[in-house]
């Protein structure tokens, strides 16, 4: 099996594993959590652009790529080439869009502004460079044609795009690991057990893995000598796609908790909340000081939540509501409004009704 080839088996293998992270992702989304997010509808759309970069590798691969640039016909280089434009052009906006779902994902948690200027600085510089490059990528010769076609049409060279492609390279590994170490700045001031925060933190920790790719991504492209194009330039594909897959990974992982959770029956609480009958409210409930009650007991809450710790709690009375909208309710509690007398609850709450006392506990 020469080069091509197996470049094609990998890409379909990450390919259907994305595809299915985001079908997992889509339908805990829908299903059980009853919201969709931006960052959700990015993640579906990174997974379609990598369908089709995989899609394309396998046409080129069809026409030469993966085999010697010499011993192709002129057509078979020609259209090698230009296909490996078009994959590429879906890698370059992909890995983008795969950044961009990250960055509104961990835009919905942070609470310090620092935090957000610097989420927002990473995402916008990575989404302008990669639309930069792939405009140069189709624009590095006059005529534009002379950049896939060079044995057939004569042109002059506008663009150097190899050191350009290099350097969103480096920028591109720079961000896989800055979005895999930030999630450790704020995760320790979350409500939830030490379990829940290292499982949330580990899951978007794997862009180190992505970063790497990235790295041997940039290096290899780095070295390659561009005059056996359709033969040497398949390591850099194949790095590339699973840089995107990787990244696909440590964002689609994290969401699935409340599948998980469903799964083992712990998660009614998602499809029985406010959202399933249009209503996008959380329960509020006024605590009160009662000296003569027992000390609450202990009852097991089901997902993440924010609670106000009181020994002295008493039967709420009617609870009433107020707007709320948040896309990551299964993974993240509100842990900055807090207010006096109090308590926002998330859904995940459960209340025993037919005792004097009325304990509240996650």
């Amino acid at each position: 099996m020469h080069p091509g080839y197996q470049l094609a088996c990998a890409m379909w293998a990450m390919a259907a594993l994305s595809l299915a992270l985001v079908a997992l992702r889509l339908y805990t989304r829908i299903r059980i959590v009853k919201f969709v997010g931006a960052e959700d509808y990015m993640y579906a759309c990174t997974g379609v652009f990598f369908l089709l970069f995989t899609c394309f590798i396998q046409v080129s691969v069809h026409y030469g790529l993966g085999q010697n640039f010499w011993q192709l016909s002129i057509d078979d280089t020609s259209y090698a080439i230009f296909w490996t434009y078009v994959a590429n052009s879906f890698a370059i906006t992909g890995n983008a869009m795969a950044k961009l779902s990250m960055g509104l994902f961990l835009l919905r948690v942070v609470q310090v502004r620092w935090h957000k200027i610097a989420l927002w600085t990473a995402v916008t510089v990575t989404v302008a460079t990669s639309i930069a490059l792939t405009i140069m990528l189709w624009n590095q010769t006059t005529p534009i044609k002379a950049s896939w076609d060079p044995l057939r049409t004569p042109g002059v060279w506008n663009i150097q795009i190899q050191p350009l492609s290099v350097g969103l390279g480096v920028w591109s590994s720079i961000c896989d690991f800055f979005f895999a170490i930030f999630p450790w700045l704020f995760i320790q001031s979350l409500p939830m057990s030490q379990r829940d925060k290292i499982m949330l933190a580990g899951g978007m920790s794997l862009g180190v893995i992505a970063g790497a790719c990235g790295i041997t991504r940039t290096v290899v492209l780095s070295r390659l000598n561009v005059y056996n194009y359709t033969l040497n330039f398949v390591p850099y594909f194949a790095w590339a796609g699973a840089e995107i897959a990787v990244a696909m990974v440590c964002i689609g992982v994290p969401t699935l908790r409340p599948l998980y959770l469903k799964t083992r029956g712990l998660a009614s609480a998602y499809s029985n909340h406010g959202r399933s009958n249009g209503n996008t409210e959380l329960p509020r409930f006024i605590m009160q000081d009662h000296k003569a009650l027992s000390p609450p007991t202990p009852v097991r809450d089901s997902g993440f939540s924010h609670t106000r710790s009181d020994s002295n709690v008493s039967r709420p009375p009617v609870a009433y509501t107020k707007a709320r909208s948040d896309s990551v309710d299964e993974i993240i509690s509100e842990y900055q409004n807090q207010h006096a007398g109090v308590i926002w609850v998330k859904n995940e709450v459960r209340i025993q009704e037919d005792v004097a006392d009325w304990p509240l506990r996650s």
